[in-house]
């Protein structure tokens, strides 16, 4: 009893340092969580692992209120499937140099060795190997192009194949060109170019060029070991013109006389839908989007019927992203208080640590998720006000719960 005594002062002093437990589940694509799912959205993960595992190209909708953890549903997947390239992407922030941002996330996430590996292959296939002439091993570069676009130019439609010439010149310069190599890289990895350095790689565009970047992201993805997850955040803001537009009353309409027109809004998400689209026809390339409810769902897929029907077929039906049950609100205070500890190197944390939920306590978690009716993302909000009084407030530990417990 001393020991767990002694333990809970301690916890208090380290507390005092100013760092919040909670502080760090913030909701976003950037900031690494490690914690694990509570134990009554198991069954979902397992859903969606499974899904990916037997499904190649396909879209797969998620449907969560606000609050209900969708982003941090998306570092769980990451953690799980190692074995992916597991990209996240907001469209809120993604309306311009839509494939350039997308091809940049992905070369994050491979990171820069599984590059060199992926085009050191595609330039072997295009016929590297063969030697020009004796025992050395000089490559035909101009041959090797001529044997890529003759492999590769099928997989692409005619508007793409005008970046063929720059994505070709980009690898095979990279592979076989020793003076160029270092400069060819930097175009592979996405930085920006000028206009002299593009010259003397004897290209036109470097890859914030959207057509560019759709053929390399393509070619990586389908030529990668291992599989891609793109998960799409806040999906339904691709409705945001034609919600806007729906819910205007007018007392005189001009297209009764000049015909539809369509919004610069409307304009710009028909673009940024038909680029997701897009992205579904990279074979290995499985998406996720989140949404909000099921009605979203349901507007999103007339929108897509209007851009191209074929894709339908290819939208799984939604899995749904529940509150947290009661039961989850302790699994994830303790899970996440023990994480705080052993991250701050707490090595002698007794073993009925937190049976009583210290600093907190039963009764107040139970209060706070019946507050909360269990929205994660309310709990957690009010976790990190607690624990902030705790640590900067000069008030009894007791008086601070009261104030909560009310």
């Amino acid at each position: 009893m001393l020991i767990y005594e002694n333990f809970k002062a301690k916890l208090l002093n380290i507390l005092k340092f100013g760092i919040n437990p909670f502080k760090k589940f913030v909701s976003t694509g950037e900031i690494r969580e490690d914690l694990g799912l509570v134990s009554s959205r198991t069954p979902l993960l397992e859903t969606i692992m499974e899904f990916i595992k037997n499904n190649e190209n396909c879209i797969l909708p998620i449907i969560g209120d606000v609050g209900t953890g969708k982003t941090h549903l998306y570092w769980t997947l990451k953690n799980r499937m190692y074995y992916h390239n597991t990209i996240y992407i907001s469209l809120d922030e993604i309306y311009k140099r839509f494939f350039y941002t997308i091809y940049s996330e992905f070369i994050e996430v491979i990171g820069l060795e599984p590059l060199r590996y992926i085009v050191n292959q595609l330039v072997s296939e295009w016929g590297a190997l063969e030697r020009k002439f004796g025992f050395f091993h000089i490559s035909d570069t101009e041959k090797v192009k001529a044997n890529a676009l003759q492999m590769i130019d099928n997989n692409f439609e005619d508007d793409e194949k005008i970046a063929l010439h720059d994505i070709i010149t980009g690898i095979t310069t990279h592979q076989l060109d020793p003076y160029k190599k270092i400069e060819a890289e930097r175009w592979l990895l996405g930085e920006i170019m000028d206009i002299k350095e593009l010259a003397h790689l004897n290209m036109m565009h470097d890859l914030t060029k959207n057509r560019n970047a759709y053929v390399m992201l393509k070619l990586l993805i389908e030529n990668s070991k291992q599989g891609t997850i793109l998960f799409i955040d806040d999906f339904e803001s691709i409705l945001t013109s034609y919600t806007s537009q729906d819910d205007e009353e007018e007392v005189f309409d001009p297209s009764w006389l000049y015909g539809k027109e369509d919004s610069p809004e409307e304009i710009l998400s028909l673009k940024v839908l038909r680029r997701v689209l897009k992205l579904q026809k990279i074979n290995g390339l499985r998406i996720i989007i989140t949404l909000k409810n099921k009605s979203s769902l349901d507007e999103v897929k007339k929108i897509i019927t209007k851009v191209d029907e074929n894709i339908i077929p290819f939208i799984n039906e939604p899995l749904f992203l529940s509150q947290f049950t009661e039961s989850d609100i302790y699994e994830f205070y303790v899970s996440n208080m023990k994480n705080f500890l052993e991250n701050g190197n707490f090595t002698k944390i007794p073993d009925a640590t937190f049976e009583d939920y210290f600093p907190l306590n039963h009764q107040l978690l139970e209060h706070i998720y019946q507050m909360n009716k269990g929205n994660p993302r309310e709990i957690l909000k009010i976790l990190i006000k607690i624990f902030n009084e705790i640590i900067f407030s000069n008030q009894n530990l007791s008086k601070i719960l009261e104030k909560y417990q009310t």
